[in-house]
């Protein structure tokens, strides 16, 4: 074996072992933001006070469709009543904010595995932007619930949703993550 043809095959074993810590440096990040989104689909969101009855712990999926109408709004802890425009949009809201969090966790395995096209990763970008909005347009409505006759208080649903859309935000938007996985 020639001093050059080692040096060679050293050359490629240190790059293959880079390309593996690299590898290993987004899909660890990756995986705590998928877990993180996908509990929050399922945990309580918010817990609904209320002076004449007892709390109501209400997840994503409540929100959404009894704003919407589609659940009664006893079921998420929310008055009873015609549905108006407002219920309306804060339902579509919860609802493309549902959207959103499964399309955030297809897009961030597409991230894991790397490779990732040049059309792909602008639609990964907008994806990304919606979760952040989408993230804290939701605490923006807690907020908003906070201080109506029935306070809204926040859950471990809404903590992860925000852990995880920050996880994905940074291996989304940082350079140093996105270099990795755009690569060809």
């Amino acid at each position: 074996m020639t001093p050059s043809s080692h040096d060679d095959a050293l050359g490629a074993r240190l790059e293959q072992r880079v390309a593996n810590l690299e590898k290993i440096a987004v899909s660890l990040p990756v995986v705590a933001a998928e877990a993180l989104l996908m509990l929050s689909l399922f945990l309580p969101f918010v817990t609904v006070t209320s002076y004449s009855r007892d709390d109501e712990v209400v997840n994503l999926w409540q929100l959404g469709l009894a704003f919407f109408g589609v659940l009664p709004a006893s079921s998420a802890g929310l008055s009873s009543g015609d549905v108006d425009a407002v219920g309306v949009l804060f339902g579509v809201a919860f609802l493309g904010l549902l959207v959103v969090l499964l399309c955030s966790i297809a897009g961030l395995v597409v991230v894991a595995r790397g490779h990732v096209s040049a059309r792909a990763a602008r639609v990964l970008t907008a994806i990304g932007v919606l979760l952040v909005v989408g993230a804290a347009g939701a605490w923006l409505v807690i907020g908003l619930g906070s201080t109506s006759e029935s306070p809204w208080l926040p859950e471990a649903g809404s903590l992860t949703v925000v852990a995880g859309a920050v996880l994905a935000a940074l291996v989304t938007f940082l350079p140093a993550f996105r270099g990795i996985w755009l690569r060809h």
